[in-house]
């Protein structure tokens, strides 16, 4: 059997992923960059469908590291990113071209040149992929992808000569998995299971049934393995269902059924559902209730659009999602209202497309006007994630903040970094986007000045005393004060703009479209 278009998920086994920090020294290095303490960090950035802001790191540490094998590696996946969790083939290209080109003698060179071959597969250029496969087979006979590349240059060499039919974008979005797999616990010490009907524990796959009866029942980590009420089972994964419609973790209800883990630290237990289900308790989490319907319906589609998107991309891990701000916060059958799970299902299998592929769809709190480029706050440039002038929310309630931001405080800040900052002199804005937002962040101290991305910045002092970009600075006493509007990173649909257009009498087909460039809302098929 030839290779298979999906099996270009397995080069994500070999992504290793740079420090996730924040901060971009501009006249100073403080070799944090190339520390491998901070792959795993970066890592969970993935994990957690946080792809742009992976992004973003991997260009600061192509830019600031010290050692070039480093930064090799981070354009490296810099273009793994872009193709595998972003579907920008082109732009993946560029990176792996730049590999070649600038580290040639790198350990990420060889890589980057069987990637290259990859990308241009994808796209189905096989002439050219074949030419790569077969330029990696002569320059690294004995390369780690040397079986791999054979099998894939003789099937571009197939594909050179096969007829291809034009691209026609379908009405339906086949996508024939809609389960969601929402991490709830990780390296808890032990869980409480119970439910007001029969509760059956399984091995998966085997099915081999270990435990049928009533709860409550307690699953902790025993060595390797799972116990059950105390009772040792020679299993280190389980399948817990109820056979009613809701069972229990821990006092919360959740619909659908968990698989527990007993990894090194402790039980995972992850909420397997279906995605309808599953945007019932997220919806009302990332938007009031009370608000209106239409508003309720954009934030279902987004939720969904997001959900499945991140789902495609999660084929190789063991969960799609958390059930915290990391990803969407979901909150079970408890958060469930009546209003809100009829907004999903007014839009059921709904999803937003750009050139017939799911988007990834951000949203935030409040734009404060404007919302803003991709491209600003993480580097990549996203077609449909574009700047658009937002006058519903401008002027919203709880808009407007004002943060003071001691030189001190900041200090401390950045020194849990490494600066060994005695003392921070100003900071000053470099650079505007046209939303209004800060691009730059210049930190001028004792051990030179530091350029921030905005963002970053942001995220750095903190998300939620920094709630935007879109700020001024002053100086004040022994710190700066900032004064601005919106809240989040202002990328995608406002939520409170949402909610305003909504209560306008726009639709939440109308609301989808201004505030996501370009795109088309499709049902999905199966």
């Amino acid at each position: 059997m030839g290779p298979h278009k999906h099996s270009f998920y397995i080069l994500k086994l070999f992504l290793c992923i740079i420090c996730l920090v924040f901060f971009v020294p501009a006249k100073t290095t403080l070799g944090a960059y190339d520390s491998d303490d901070y792959f795993v960090i970066a890592n969970d950035l993935l994990n957690k469908g946080m792809y742009l802001e992976a992004l973003s790191i991997y260009e600061e540490i192509t830019t600031y590291a010290d050692n070039i094998n480093n930064r090799a590696r981070a354009m490296l996946f810099m273009g793994t990113t872009y193709s595998l969790y972003l579907d920008q083939y082109d732009a993946a290209s560029k990176q792996f071209e730049k590999v070649i080109k600038l580290f040639p003698d790198s350990p990420s060179a060889s890589e980057a040149l069987f990637n290259a071959g990859m990308v241009y597969y994808e796209k189905n250029e096989f002439k050219r992929a074949y030419e790569i496969f077969s330029y990696y087979l002569t320059k690294y006979p004995k390369g780690i992808r040397r079986q791999s590349a054979e099998v894939w240059a003789s099937s571009s060499k197939e594909q050179i000569t096969s007829s291809r039919k034009e691209t026609i974008f379908p009405h339906k979005l086949r996508i024939t998995n809609t389960i969601i797999r929402v991490l709830i616990k990780k390296d808890a010490t032990k869980i409480a299971v119970n439910s007001k009907q029969m509760i059956v524990i399984d091995i998966p796959f085997s099915r081999k049934r270990i435990y049928h009866g009533r709860g409550p029942l307690a699953i902790a980590k025993h060595g390797k393995y799972i116990a059950i009420n105390g009772r040792a089972v020679k299993a280190d994964t389980c399948r817990v269902v109820s056979e009613g419609t809701l069972i229990m973790l821990d006092g919360h209800s959740y619909r659908g059924f968990f698989m527990v883990s007993s990894g090194n630290r402790g039980l995972g237990v992850i909420n397997y559902l279906p995605v309808e289900k599953y945007l019932y308790g997220v919806v009302p989490k990332e938007m009031s209730y009370k608000w209106n319907k239409e508003a309720l319906k954009a934030q279902a589609v987004a939720a969904r659009t997001y959900a499945l998107y991140v789902k495609a991309k999660s084929k190789d891990k063991p969960y799609d999602v958390e059930a915290t701000t990391a990803s969407q916060v979901y909150g079970g059958y408890a958060a469930e209202r009546v209003v809100s799970n009829s907004a999903v299902d007014l839009t059921q299998g709904q999803v937003m497309t750009y050139n017939g592929n799911l988007i990834i769809a951000y949203f935030h709190a409040n734009s404060g006007g404007h919302t803003e480029d991709a491209k600003n706050v993480w580097r990549a440039d996203m077609p449909y994630l574009k700047g658009v002038p937002d006058r519903f929310s401008r002027g919203s309630s709880g808009g407007a903040w004002e943060y003071f931001l001691s030189f001190n405080s900041l200090k401390d800040q950045l020194n849990r970094y490494g600066f060994n900052i005695k003392w921070i002199k100003s900071i000053k804005q470099s650079g505007i986007s046209m939303s209004g937002r800060s691009i730059l962040l210049n930190v001028v101290s004792d051990k030179g000045t530091f350029a921030f991305s905005s963002n970053n910045f942001r995220i750095k002092v903190g998300a939620t005393k920094l709630k935007s970009t879109l700020f001024q600075i002053k100086p004040y006493r022994n710190g700066m004060l900032i004064t601005g509007n919106g809240y989040g990173h202002g990328v995608g649909m406002s939520q409170r703009g949402a909610e305003r257009m909504a209560r306008a009498g726009y639709s939440y087909n109308q609301i989808l479209r201004h505030y996501y460039r370009g795109i088309k809302i499709m049902e999905i098929g199966r």
